[in-house]
């Protein structure tokens, strides 16, 4: 393996440029695409039904520090040959390396097609393409995406590499790892170098907290097990057991010298049979400690002895550095809280929610939603509704949580809780492609939603075919490489400032056939607040030859956009395939009632054939639940029996007032199916909108098809 870096660094402009975008200039960084924003920025009174993305995307990565960027040693270079990018690619992605990087030296200095190339070996991870081979693609592709990608990589080929310790520490410079392997070759390093303090420094934020795969778990116990506390593997364990990762937790269990509460812990979470024998030998000393209590509180409730729950938790400590994993003491909470109110005991599940410790804005907005409608909707208490309501609007101005904040906030106010209702749907409904920022401008009155397509200037056109990432996604396109330009796609989606520009970039996914990218596109703009107008609910995913008079074209779409995202190929972890996601059982049966032929290729080959049968099955489940699309969406997310149970435990929501039906869809005890309702819910008033011109929500949740 030839010698990786220098002395001095390796990044230069991996580290420094970050996470450049493409055809940019170089302050565009797209590790600044999602900026933090002020909790309390005011929610503007415009286009009260801009469009809004509805599903969050992580955030954006942190710059590196600074370091020293000289005396980068150039890696020793294959002799240039002939060839074209079509060769290079064939041959780097054949697992030829060498020869894609000779083809590359035979290409003209600067030329796009070397620098396509370039950019493609640097993001390959090939085994045979150097560290020093990476760094040297970053200089050259300054003003590229990929840097964070082109780093990561270079972490990857350091750990192969098996640098001398100092030429790592170098190359880190001032840096944190964004790899495993990364953060394992700078502790091995310090190690080596005699410096131990350093190499728990490198190794125990990650340790403490980070799901790691087993091959590197076990990797850092044996070569840093002694190097790391007993306090960092003891973090690490409970970390580990209030996410669930039992077998993760049981490799440190014994270098934190707590078997016996990883074994009772282990055996509640795992439904042992032995569970309460397991949390009896569980030893004293660990009795007090807040995992203890936790898996005690599980243990109870799963046995439904909800009160005796309720009354350890109530007790339980709230400081965060304490609970270790705030979110999942909160996430225990809100459901034993959930069954405190089925069981009538709305005061204590008041309590539950009201005295919680979550810590990420997610779940501070979900926990401050569930003791605001507690104390609304079953004390009765409209003022304290009013303080939990407003607390989500102060912490997130994402638009789910926001249009939730100010549609609750209304609802309150017209309790008596405060405020002007009116002025709180407003903003809400400002949110318009939100479930409840629908049914506030419902509320108002309001029945069109405007969703305009973007129209593109002749300055937008100039511009956009100027940058070098369009240039470089039609070369790649243009000799059979489309699906390696997609990030080049999702990196201008998040660069682009012009919806002009952005409009042109989601007509060319589309021209390629490819309407995932196109909703991609529209929904990671929307995200980050611009008015993208219909680039975020696009139509043309569904081809005319598919018979979907079933459940009608709105619904098709919205079905197919929450489910697949209109990725025709798509496959989930249960197996539900294609557009509408159905599995293949599913399928075959729908196919004999409609006398259609089944194929199961055909699912996530031909999109007018999976929207066909997926149409028909949700016209049959419509028709199951007399018209309702609530029970309809729910029976299609977790089965037409759990929503019949649902009708069961909390009353048939058909043609009740509109208030009692959005109570009935918060009721509905999946997180996952409660999100999924709403989801599609607002996905379908949408495309009423653009397919028809008008919606309603309110009749559409009360009436069903009618």
């Amino acid at each position: 393996m030839r010698s990786a870096v220098s002395g001095r660094t390796i990044w230069r402009n991996a580290l420094l440029a970050g996470c450049v975008m493409a055809g940019g200039p170089p302050e565009s960084a797209f590790a600044q695409a999602f900026p933090v924003q002020p909790e309390n920025v005011p929610i503007p009174f415009v286009r009260p039904f801009a469009p809004t993305a509805t599903r969050q995307i992580p955030s954006a990565l942190v710059l590196p520090d600074s370091v020293i960027t000289s005396g980068i040693v150039q890696p020793q270079q294959p002799g240039a040959i002939g060839g074209t990018l079509k060769t290079g690619l064939d041959a780097l992605y054949g697992k030829d390396a060498g020869r894609a990087m000779a083809i590359r030296n035979g290409m003209p200095p600067k030329s796009l097609d070397r620098q396509i190339l370039t950019w493609a070996i640097g993001l390959s991870g090939a085994d045979d393409v150097s560290s020093a081979d990476i760094a040297q693609a970053a200089e050259e592709l300054q003003g590229w995406p990929g840097m964070a990608a082109l780093r990561r990589n270079t972490e990857y080929a350091l750990y192969r590499e098996n640098s001398p310790a100092r030429v790592v520490i170098a190359a880190f410079g001032n840096t944190k790892p964004q790899t495993t392997e990364g953060m394992i070759v700078l502790a091995r390093a310090h190690l080596a170098e005699g410096n131990a303090a350093k190499a728990r420094q490198v190794l125990a934020p990650t340790w403490r907290k980070e799901k790691l795969d087993s091959g590197d778990e076990q990797r850092i116990v044996k070569e840093f097990g002694q190097v790391l506390s007993r306090e960092d593997h003891l973090h690490r364990m409970l970390q580990m057991l209030y996410a669930n990762r039992i077998q993760s937790a049981g490799r440190v269990a014994k270098l934190a010298n707590a078997q016996s509460l990883y074994e009772g812990f282990a055996a509640v979470a795992q439904k042992s049979s032995n569970a309460a024998k397991k949390l009896a030998a569980v030893d004293s000393s660990w009795h007090s400690n807040p995992a203890y209590i936790f898996a005690r509180i599980q243990y109870l409730r799963r046995r439904e002895h909800y009160s005796d729950a309720a009354e350890l938790m109530l007790k339980a400590p709230r400081d965060a550095a304490v609970l270790v994993d705030p979110d999942a003491w909160w996430t225990e909470r809100r459901v034993l809280s959930r069954e405190l109110l089925d069981i009538g005991k709305p005061e204590i599940a008041y309590r539950l929610a009201a005295a919680h410790a979550a810590e990420t804005p997610a779940m501070v907005a979900e926990a401050e939603f569930h003791a605001g409608w507690y104390a609304l909707r079953e004390l009765k208490n409209p003022k304290t509704a009013h303080r939990h309501f407003a607390r989500i609007a102060e912490i997130s101005s994402r638009p789910i949580s926001a249009s939730r904040a100010y549609y609750w906030l209304g609802r309150a106010a017209e309790a008596g809780g405060g405020g002007d209702s009116r002025n709180y749907y407003r903003r809400a409904a400002h949110y318009g492609t939100t479930f409840y920022g629908q049914l506030a401008a419902a509320k108002l009155g309001e029945t069109q939603l405007e969703l305009p397509y973007p129209k593109p200037s002749d300055s937008d056109r100039t511009q956009f075919e100027r940058r070098a990432a369009v240039q470089a996604i039609r070369r790649l396109e243009a000799i059979g490489y489309g699906k390696r330009a997609e990030m080049l796609y999702r990196d201008l989606a998040q660069e682009l400032d012009n919806t002009g520009e952005l409009a042109l970039l989601a007509v060319m996914a589309e021209r390629n056939g490819n309407h995932y990218l196109a909703l991609r596109v529209g929904k990671t703009a929307a995200l980050r607040g611009l008015d993208v107008g219909a680039l975020s609910h696009p139509t043309g995913a569904i081809p005319d030859s598919a018979d979907i008079k079933g459940s009608g074209k709105a619904l098709a779409y919205a079905i197919a956009r929450q489910e697949s995202e209109f990725n025709v190929s798509a496959v989930s972890s249960a197996g539900a395939r294609g557009l509408l996601q159905l599995l293949p059982t599913t399928a075959k049966e729908v196919a004999q009632r409609a006398g259609m032929s089944y194929s199961k290729p055909r699912l996530t080959t031909d999109a007018a054939y999976n929207a066909t049968l997926g149409s028909h099955f949700l016209g049959e489940q419509i028709d199951r639940f007399d018209g309702s699309y609530i029970l309809t969406f729910a029976g299609y997310n977790a089965g037409p029996r759990r929503a019949s149970e649902w009708m069961e435990r909390y009353g048939d929501p058909r043609g009740k007032p509109i208030d009692e039906i959005v109570d009935w869809i918060e009721r509905i005890p999946y997180t996952e199916t409660r999100n999924y309702v709403q989801r599609v819910m607002e996905n379908y008033e949408v495309y009423k909108a653009r397919l028809y011109g008008k919606m309603d929500i309110e009749k559409d949740l009360i009436q069903g098809r009618s």
